[in-house]
């Protein structure tokens, strides 16, 4: 099993697939400040999944509310006990959450950066062979994004990626 930690470069963070020692990092902040959600940042990544699909011929995906609604959860839960990972503290992954939600999935993939912005968090996103496999995925029809600023400098992305 695989675990995704923390790489820094660039004066950005992503995550990489990594060997598994703990479910989740430590999420901590220079600056911290209170959580603010940035909307407009959320809905970039949209577009640059759908722009990043359509240079490989892949169907763009549509947004999803609900996805939408358990991005920002997350978002939000990783804010307020300061980590990041697939996994929360509880050992609670994607399908647990999606499952609470009664979100209905049959593919779900999920993608977390922690960025100075989308743009950073987008370009490390794609530099990662998995997180970018998740954005081509050619079996995942919808989307869901959560952007959280955290600090300056320091906002949390969620996508969700589901059929």
């Amino acid at each position: 099993m695989k675990r995704l930690g923390l790489l820094i470069l660039g004066g950005f963070v992503w995550l990489a697939a990594a060997p598994l020692e703990a479910p989740y990092e430590p999420l901590v902040i220079i600056h911290p400040q209170r959580p603010v959600i940035v909307a407009d940042e959320a809905r970039r990544l949209v577009v640059d999944v759908n722009r990043v699909r359509s240079q490989h011929a892949i169907a763009r995906l549509t947004i999803d509310k609900k996805l939408s609604s358990a991005a920002l959860a997350y978002a939000r839960d990783m804010a307020a006990r300061r980590y990041i990972g697939h996994i929360s503290p509880d050992g609670k992954s994607l399908p647990d959450r999606l499952a609470r939600i009664k979100y209905p999935w049959t593919v779900a993939e999920e993608n977390i950066a922690l960025g100075a912005d989308e743009r950073a968090a987008n370009a490390a996103l794609l530099s990662s062979p998995d997180h970018r496999a998740n954005m081509l995925d050619r079996r995942v029809r919808k989307i869901g994004t959560a952007a959280i600023r955290v600090g300056i400098g320091a906002t949390l992305y969620v996508e969700e990626f589901a059929r």
